[in-house]
């Protein structure tokens, strides 16, 4: 364990979190809360790197996609993410920076290993190189909360723009006559 404290600097806002031990660190890149584009600060700011570049996250992975879009690196907690949002499948190629290696997913040895056809909450950390211990089961529980709360806001913004939608087709029906193309 570091004696150093970390500071993690989100690109998508710039909010800082931190300071915080490595641990933390490390279970908030297990979760897939740290992108290929934080940085990481290990003197109290004064310095920030990519988070791919701290060897401890285990972020040495490349998802290709479909579309031939790069994503990463990352690591496997994120790609299993993914996966279980359906966000990609076994099909697509990751890239291991290490070794410069490509395979499909779905011949890693890490992933026929894992129960991949049933994601939940109990599977989302195999794989990762982390220990499972009470913190990690109520770091997932947070997520699976903080997820669902998403998922409904979201499903709640659909719903209005669904009405919103249909408001405004039936006002072009009544002053056209006709549905829109």
């Amino acid at each position: 364990m570091s004696a150093r404290t970390w500071f993690l600097l989100k690109a998508s806002d710039k909010e800082v979190f931190g300071p915080t031990d490595l641990d933390t660190l490390k279970s908030w890149a297990a979760e897939a809360k740290i992108s290929p584009l934080d940085k990481i600060s290990a003197d109290n700011r004064q310095t920030w790197s990519r988070a791919p570049m701290i060897p401890e996250l285990q972020m040495d992975l490349l998802i290709q996609m479909p579309d031939n879009y790069l994503y990463g690196p990352t690591n496997v907690a994120t790609i299993q993410e993914f996966l279980a949002t359906g966000e990609i499948d076994e099909n697509v190629t990751i890239i291991n920076c290490l070794d410069n290696t490509e395979s499909r997913l779905g011949e890693l040895g890490w992933f026929r290993a894992s129960p991949h056809q049933t994601r939940s909450a109990t599977t989302t950390f195999q794989g990762t190189g982390y220990d499972r211990s009470p913190a990690t089961d109520d770091a997932a529980q947070r997520r699976i909360a903080a997820l669902e709360r998403q998922t409904m806001e979201l499903q709640r913004v659909v719903d209005e723009w669904q009405q919103a939608y249909l408001r405004l087709k039936q006002q072009y029906i009544e002053s056209v006559g006709r549905d829109p193309l």
